[in-house]
């Protein structure tokens, strides 16, 4: 919510580079300080975080060093269009984000087109939300940036349109049982504000295109500082281009379904049901 008032509130005016910080940093980058002196280093969109601190004693995190800026640790996520980690272990988003589960290799292209796509697609019928997703291009690289914490340059933020973060924050704050009266989809009404702060930290940095300032190496670099850790029996290792537990490609054709609200049954066809996608290979836990 801060972020977005910020920008909407000083569209006009922004400094040069602003910065986007949670109310304590160093839950994410314990380097922070050393960041924010290092700013001739900065990319025009700059990830300014590590990882939290029940991570911080993996040896993996130690030895990626690609995205550090001087000797202050940063950590890009290298990530597939399910938002799902390539290079290490990682069960949370698909264990405690219930559309992650729900959207599974589709998760970017949903948020991508809900959040950043033309609104008269992404809340129109059926038909014309489901084709605009299918038509929202996944970038040939995608990442996170673990708490959102990051810096932007003026022209950067001033790429999207101040309509843009008006609509964006008003997708954050409307209650869930609202958000098919404020104009969007039905099926945001399954989602609380929280929840849906979630996903925003999930996709800001794709929001931006922040994948056009990270070195296209950054994965391949840290490959074999993963490749020395021991991979769980349920997973098929780090990659630069599958998921790290089933295997699923970066990019992989999934199915949508549904109508984007869920109608009540019995019904038929294509406007039947939630809104949900079917991936080939990208499960959730405990499906076969």
């Amino acid at each position: 919510h801060g972020y977005l008032r910020h920008v909407i509130d000083r569209y006009e005016t922004l400094a040069p580079t602003t910065i986007f910080l949670q109310g304590d940093p160093l839950t994410v980058s314990p380097d922070v300080h050393c960041l924010l002196n290092a700013t001739r280093l900065w990319a025009p969109v700059q990830v300014l975080s590590w990882v939290q601190m029940a991570k911080r004693k993996m040896e993996f995190f130690t030895q990626c060093r690609a995205a550090n800026l001087g000797g202050c640790r940063v950590y890009v996520e290298p990530v597939t269009a399910g938002m799902r980690p390539m290079l290490h272990g990682d069960r949370w988003l698909h264990r405690a984000c219930r559309m992650a589960k729900r959207f599974k290799g589709s998760l970017f292209r949903f948020l991508a087109s809900q959040l950043g796509g033309d609104p008269a697609l992404a809340n129109g019928s059926a038909a014309q939300h489901k084709s605009l997703l299918r038509a929202t291009p996944v970038p040939p690289q995608l990442y996170r940036a673990y708490g959102a914490q990051f810096a932007a340059a003026a022209e950067e933020l001033r790429r999207r349109p101040k309509p843009f973060y008006t609509r964006l924050l008003r997708w954050l704050v409307t209650p869930h049982d609202a958000m098919h009266t404020a104009g969007f989809l039905g099926v945001w009404r399954a989602y609380t504000p929280k929840e849906k702060a979630i996903l925003l930290e999930l996709i800001w940095m794709a929001l931006l295109g922040a994948e056009r300032h990270v070195p296209p190496s950054l994965c391949s670099s840290c490959l074999p500082a993963a490749q020395t850790l021991p991979v769980p029996v349920d997973a098929v290792g780090p990659s630069c281009a599958a998921d790290y537990f089933s295997g699923a490609p970066r990019v992989e054709a999934c199915n949508v379904s549904g109508d984007g609200w869920g109608g009540r049954r019995p019904c038929s066809g294509d406007e039947c049901g939630r809104l949900s996608v079917r991936c080939p290979v990208t499960k959730n836990d405990g499906e076969r």
